[in-house]
C-alpha cells in the first residue's frame, strides 16, 4: 500500500481530534468526582493530544505544498492552517500546565472546551477542502505534482522523505509570508481575501 505525501496529514489529524475531547472529558469527570484515576488519565491524554497536534501541524505543512490552491480555496486553506496552529499551541500549553498540576481548574476546562470547538471547526474546513474543493485529489486536478513519490513504492522511500522535508521548509516559509501579509483567517474576514497572486502547491 502506497501513501502520497498529502495523505500523511489525513492519517495524523484524527489523533488530536479524538484525544482533545477525551482529555477534557475525562478531566471534567475527574474534577467533578475527585477520582484520581480519571485525573491521571486526563493528564496523560492531553499530553498525547499535544503530541498528536504537533505531528498534525507538521504534516499539514507538507500537505499544503502538495496541493493546487487559489482564490477562495486558498483563503480556506490559510484559515484552516492558522487556526490549527493556534489549536496546536493551545494543546501544548495545556499539556505543559497539566503536567505540573494534579487537578484541572475551571479555567483550564473552559480553555479545553474552547479548543474542542476550534478543532471541530478546522476539521470542518479540512473536510470541505477535500470533499467539496477537491484539493489533494489527483482526478480533480487538486494535486501539485503529477507523479509524487509514494511511501511503499519500491525505490521511492528516500525521495518521499526528501520531498517531505522540502515541503516543511516551504510550508513554513509560506506560513511566515502569509502571516506577514496579515492573512490570518481570510475565510473569516481576518486579513485580505483572494490575493492577486495564486500559489499552486510547492511553487515558490
Amino acid at each position: 500500500m502506497a501513501i502520497r505525501l498529502q495523505e500523511l496529514h489525513a492519517a495524523a489529524v484524527h489523533f488530536p481530534v479524538a484525544l482533545l475531547p477525551v482529555a477534557v472529558g475525562v478531566d471534567l469527570l475527574g474534577h467533578t468526582t475527585g477520582d484520581r484515576r480519571l485525573l491521571e488519565a486526563g493528564r496523560l491524554a492531553i499530553g498525547a493530544a499535544a503530541v498528536g497536534a504537533a505531528v498534525s501541524a507538521i504534516t499539514g505543512l507538507i500537505a499544503q505544498e502538495e496541493v493546487n490552491v487559489e482564490g477562495e480555496t486558498m483563503d480556506m486553506l490559510i484559515t484552516h492552517r492558522n487556526l490549527n496552529l493556534a489549536a496546536t499551541v493551545t494543546a501544548g500549553l495545556m499539556a505543559r500546565w497539566r503536567a505540573r498540576h494534579d487537578r484541572p481548574t475551571a479555567a483550564y476546562l473552559a480553555l479545553g472546551l474552547a479548543g474542542i470547538g476550534l478543532v471541530s471547526y478546522t476539521a470542518y474546513l479540512g473536510g470541505t477542502l477535500v470533499y467539496k474543493r477537491g484539493i489533494g485529489v489527483a482526478p480533480a486536478g487538486g494535486q501539485y505534482r503529477k507523479s509524487p513519490p509514494e511511501l511503499g513504492e519500491a525505490g521511492q522511500t528516500g525521495a518521499f522523505f526528501r520531498t517531505a522535508a522540502k515541503d516543511v521548509v516551504h510550508g513554513a516559509k509560506h506560513l511566515a509570508e502569509e502571516v506577514a501579509q496579515t492573512r490570518i483567517a481570510p475565510s473569516l474576514g481576518v486579513g485580505p481575501r483572494k490575493a492577486a497572486d495564486t500559489r499552486a502547491g510547492g511553487a515558490v
